[in-house]
């Protein structure tokens, strides 16, 4: 009995020992926790310090940049304007000098159009003027028998070239294709020397061509290849080549088509006139290659 009384008073006493051990253990490791938790809490305040400098410093780094930017903006502005400045007045003295060309070329367009102008009166008077002289010169009129009327030679009195050139022209544009024949040959036989005595010519024959007179229309080139080479010379010989084509004279035609081809190698008829040829047997005809 005494010895469980004993035990009886002893336990309480041991569980309490056990007990503060416990306590005390729990207590260092509390300490111990708290103590890496101030460890980690410089650590992380080191590492605070560190990132705060750094972020400063990109910061500084950034105004600087944005300072020099800002300088060199400025200094490219400055450069900009002064080159502006510099440039502007001989712009304006350029355009002004471009501009007082263009008045010139103007001008100088303007004298050569009149030039052309009364070259071409001048021409016309000096036609005059032959005709005048080729009619003073020549024997005077046969006497008229009774009852009869003198034939009319030279241009009708007061008729220019000029003038009849443009009734000619005139009457042609417009469709009055026999006046018109008519009015070419007058300025042919009166204005032979005239520069658009070849133009009179060749109209002559275009105008026999398209009315389907082909001989005609040989004879009227013909007229015009016989003059000094002018700027119809290379129709007249082409379309000659066609009317006699068009006239069943077709050794005459390949003839006058390869004389064509001869002179005038690059004219803008060329191609025609290798159909031509290809058409009268006299050239062969182009082989499509098989694929």
């Amino acid at each position: 009995m005494k010895r469980l009384f004993l035990i009886g008073l002893l336990a309480p006493a041991l569980m309490l020992g056990q007990k503060k051990e416990e306590l005390q253990s729990i207590q260092r490791d509390v300490a111990q926790l708290q103590e890496q938790v101030k460890e980690l809490q410089r650590t992380q305040d080191a590492k605070m310090t560190a990132l705060q400098g750094m972020l400063q410093q990109a910061v500084d780094a950034s105004n600087k940049v944005a300072s020099g930017l800002t300088a060199m903006e400025r200094d490219v502005s400055t450069k900009l304007n002064e080159q502006q400045s510099k440039l502007v007045t001989p712009v304006a003295t350029l355009g002004t000098k471009v501009d007082q060309m263009s008045d010139d070329f103007r001008s100088v367009a303007t004298n050569v159009q009149d030039l052309v102008r009364r070259m071409g009166a001048l021409d016309s008077k000096l036609a005059d003027i032959s005709s005048a002289i080729r009619t003073l010169s020549s024997p005077p009129p046969a006497p008229v028998p009774p009852g009869g009327t003198a034939a009319q030679s030279g241009p009708p009195p007061g008729m220019s070239a000029e003038t009849m050139w443009q009734n000619a022209f005139r009457d042609y544009s417009g469709g009055k294709q026999e006046i018109a024949l008519t009015e070419f040959m007058d300025y042919v036989k009166n204005f032979p020397d005239t520069e658009n005595a070849p133009n009179a010519q060749w109209y002559i024959g275009y105008m026999y061509f398209n009315a389907g007179q082909y001989d005609d229309a040989v004879k009227a080139f013909d007229a015009v290849l016989k003059m000094p080479e002018n700027p119809k010379t290379p129709e007249a010989l082409y379309y000659k080549g066609v009317s006699l084509m068009k006239g069943e004279r077709r050794t005459e035609a390949g003839t006058t088509f390869r004389d064509f081809l001869k002179r005038y190698p690059s004219n803008q008829h060329v191609a025609n006139v290798h159909q031509h040829l290809r058409t009268l047997g006299l050239e062969p005809r182009a082989t499509s290659k098989k694929r």
